[in-house]
C-alpha cells in the first residue's frame, strides 16, 4: 500500500512540475533573452560627446 501512495505522489509531483516548467514557459524566457541581448548591445554602443 505504501508503494502505491509513493507512486501516486510521484505522478502528482511530475504533473505539477510539467505544468510549472512546461514548454509554455520557454517562450517568455527566450523573449527576455532577446531583450537582454538588445539592451546589452545598446549599453556598449560608443557615443561620442563634444
Amino acid at each position: 500500500m505504501r508503494h502505491v501512495l509513493w507512486m501516486v505522489g510521484g505522478f502528482c509531483a511530475a504533473a505539477a512540475g510539467f505544468l510549472a516548467f512546461g514548454p509554455s514557459r520557454t517562450q517568455p524566457v527566450e523573449l527576455l533573452a532577446h531583450r537582454l541581448e538588445k539592451a546589452w548591445a545598446d549599453h556598449h554602443t560608443v557615443v561620442e560627446t563634444t
